[in-house]
Order: C-alpha cells, then structure tokens, then sequence
C-alpha cells in the first residue's frame, strides 16, 4: 500500500442508532471489494441503547471509540479521523445502507483524478426516491431565487437553485457541496484544509468541508453510480423534533460569517427575517378565517418565533484556523 497502512479507512458516529448502525456495517462488509485493504473507526456518543456491545459482539473488527458523554457528530467524526491511516477517508452516516460497488466507486473516482479531494453518493430515500444530495453554496441571491418568487411555474432550473432540485443526479460532476452522509475525502486534501470545524455541532460541517476543499484548489465530485439509501431527516428529526429547522439556521449563519463575510450574513439575515414574517402574517390570517386548527397554529407559531429570534441573535463568528490532522 506503499505510505499508507489502508487504502480506506471508513468511520462513523453512532448516538443511539443501534438499529441503523448494525444493518449498516453488514451492508458496508457484504459490499465493499474484498481487494481493498480498509480499517473501520465507530465513535459512540454515550449511546444508551446496547449500541457498544452489539458491535462488539457482531463486529469485532470495528475499531471502537466510546465517549462518555454526546460529543456532537462533528467532533465525534474528528476524534475517529485523527486515528485513521488510510490515504482515503470515508465518512458515513449510521442510518444508511451502501448499495452494491457504491464504496469502491468513490475509491475508483479518487484514483483516476488526482485533482479530486472529496468526492460524495447519490443518496436514495427509504422508499427509493432521490434524495437531494450535493448543493450549491448558499448566497442571499439564490435564497431569494428559490423562494420569493415561483419560479417553478416558468424554470425548474431557477426554483432549485440551492438544492439543484432540477438535476436528475445520473451524471458524474463537480459541485458545490456533498452531502456529508456519504463522503470521501482524500488524505492530501484533508492535511490541506483540516479536520471538520467543530464549532458547528450538527448541520452544515460538509458544506464548510467542501468550501475549504475548493478554496485550496480541490475538486468536490458527485459520484453518481454510488448508491447510498439514506434515512436522513427521518432520523435526525426524532432527535431534534420541532427544533431541527432552528439548528439548520443557526449552521447556516455560521458558515455564511465564516467563510462569506458579514456583508453576506447581514442580507441573508433580512431575507430571511422579512420572509419568516410574511409566514406568521399568513399563518395569523389563516387562524383568523378559520384554515388552521389551534394545535397546528400552536406548532407554527412556535417555530417561527425562534426562528425569527434565532435571526435577530447572530453573532459573528470567529474565525479559527482549521484543526489540522495529527501527524
């Protein structure tokens, strides 16, 4: 393998997901090409659920990291990669199932362009419908782009102009952003750019990746005969509930402070601020005429209230240096 113990190493943080992360591994080891040297990095966040001995038990290859207490996805993800000695570093979601040859895909993609430093899968959702998965970069334009005016009626192209909703994803290319569910990054980029910032706790870590990737010359690639199924929101909403959209704001602001400046931020904010109360105004009036019942007005309401006041309380961030790997 030359300098590097591992052509892969794959790693994962599990918080509770017992029953995804089993499945997963199965899938990962029935899939990935037996030629392929690779270790596997877990790292469990205090899970309560029997996660620990079960891929003990089922597992014993997998290396195991276990946090005493939740440490956030993204500082779980660094503490894994910072043990890795593969020249590629896979990171997957534990509520995923890896498709046929969709691993080696990725590793293939690497080898053949040296010019790519992460490269992403299509992702499915449980019921085999495509899930969004690689971005644009999010800027105040595109923002009002995709929701101030219905652009839909008139150019699909224009309506998706954050989460490329118009692309059918059955091309291989370049893009903004992957979704970090299914991503591989090579291990010269990763000493380029650093670890994940882990100031973001959850949400919006790939993006920040894939920004850095692009900033020291790294190509981002969707690879779109890796096939990844990806339960995504299903999950991720049980942990956060109604609060998920308010984390996803709160990742967005820090990413536009970090890395597009305070000018961004501050018309991001006032587009989103004037769009969160045209939304109560119209949620007011649909309780006034009776289109909304009282539990689904309480609901509503709440959730515009912190979004409007998670708006009103960004911050600038302060903008470290990437964690870099350990040698």
């Amino acid at each position: 393998m030359g300098k590097y113990p591992y052509k892969l190493s794959i790693v994962t943080a599990n918080t509770n997901e017992r029953h995804f992360t089993l499945p997963m591994l199965d899938t990962v080891y029935k899939t990935i090409e037996k030629s392929t040297p690779f270790e596997y990095w877990i790292v469990d966040n205090n899970s309560q659920d029997g996660s620990v001995d079960a891929i003990r038990e089922q597992f014993p290859q997998v290396n195991l990291i276990c946090n005493k207490q939740n440490a956030g996805f993204t500082e779980a993800n660094n503490q894994a990669i910072r043990e890795c000695q593969g020249e590629y570093i896979f990171c997957l979601n534990p509520d995923t199932i890896v498709h046929e040859g969709a691993i080696d895909r990725l590793v293939d993609y690497l080898d053949s362009d040296p010019k790519a430093g992460i490269v992403g899968s299509k992702l499915l959702n449980g019921d085999g419908t495509l899930q969004s998965s690689c971005r644009n970069f999010m800027r105040t334009s595109r923002l009002i782009l995709q929701h101030a005016v219905p652009w839909y009626k008139i150019s699909p192209k224009l309506a998706g102009q954050i989460s490329l909703a118009y692309w059918d994803h059955n091309s291989t290319r370049p893009v903004d952003w992957i979704l970090g569910a299914s991503l591989m990054i090579r291990r010269e980029c990763l000493n380029d750019i650093g670890l994940k910032d882990e100031e973001y706790f959850i949400f919006h870590e790939d993006s920040d990746w894939c920004w850095q990737a692009w900033k020291h010359n790294w190509k981002v690639v969707f690879v779109h005969d890796s096939v990844i199924t990806h339960f995504g929101s299903a999950t991720v909403g049980k942990i956060w509930g109604a609060n998920l959209n308010i984390e996803v704001y709160k990742a967005q602001h820090q990413f536009i402070s970090k890395n597009m400046g305070e000018s961004e931020l501050f018309w991001h904010r006032a587009f989103l601020t004037t769009l969160l109360y045209t939304r109560l105004m119209k949620l007011n009036l649909a309780k006034l005429f009776g289109r909304v019942s009282a539990e689904d007005y309480r609901t509503r309401l709440d959730f515009l209230q912190k979004a409007i006041e998670v708006q009103r309380h960004v911050q600038a961030v302060d903008r470290k240096p990437q964690m870099k790997v350990s040698a």
